[in-house]
């Protein structure tokens, strides 16, 4: 990783960590809230690639851990959120394929690619983090605080689990492509992932 690479990558960092700063309730999951931390992780992914995206969200994971750690349960929560992040990027970098394999043959304006990346990430955040939700949840959460619940009771948080991880990539990825696109002509820039 070179100098500039390094510069980006911590500037990145920086403002995902400084978003975590800004949080929205869940209303549905009290408790819970939306932030807008994983907005500058999937421009740094959209911008630079794989690479400089991952690292950037592990660091903004790092800044958590750091700064704001508010009570044990988000020693759980936040590497949560990770691979919630890394979930929603794999759907991001999967749709990227897709659209850079069909815009080949068609010109696809930049409210399609929008449609496919938005469709792919919440496919697979909603479609797997909900099963990982459930499983710490009752697994590890619960005991780890000395609760006994019945699995029923777990089982119906399931529809909040499948709630929270289907609006984040709602908001996430059409601000960050939507920045990533503004930059990327700002600053003609080359991208790795969008052409």
């Amino acid at each position: 990783m070179n100098a500039k690479q390094l510069a980006l990558v911590i500037a990145f960092a920086a403002l995902a960590i400084a978003l975590n700063a800004i949080r929205i309730p869940a209303f549905f999951w009290p408790g819970n809230f939306f932030t807008l931390s994983e907005i500058p992780v999937v421009i740094a992914f959209l911008l630079f690639g794989v690479r400089i995206g991952v690292f950037v969200g592990f660091l903004n994971l790092l800044g958590q851990l750091a700064f704001f750690l508010i009570n044990p349960a988000y020693l759980v929560a936040y590497p949560m959120g990770f691979v919630a992040a890394l979930l929603m990027l794999l759907g991001v970098y999967l749709a990227c394929r897709l659209i850079g394999i069909k815009d080949k043959a068609q010109n696809w304006g930049n409210r399609k690619k929008l449609v496919y990346l938005t469709a792919l990430s919440i496919a697979f955040r909603a479609g797997i983090m909900p099963i990982i939700d459930y499983k710490v949840f009752y697994g590890l959460l619960l005991p780890m605080f000395g609760y006994s619940i019945p699995e029923a009771y777990v089982m119906g948080l399931v529809p909040v689990f499948i709630l929270f991880n289907l609006i984040a990539p709602l908001y996430t990825i059409p601000i960050a492509y939507t920045v990533t696109i503004q930059v990327k002509r700002s600053l003609k820039l080359q991208t790795t992932l969008l052409k």
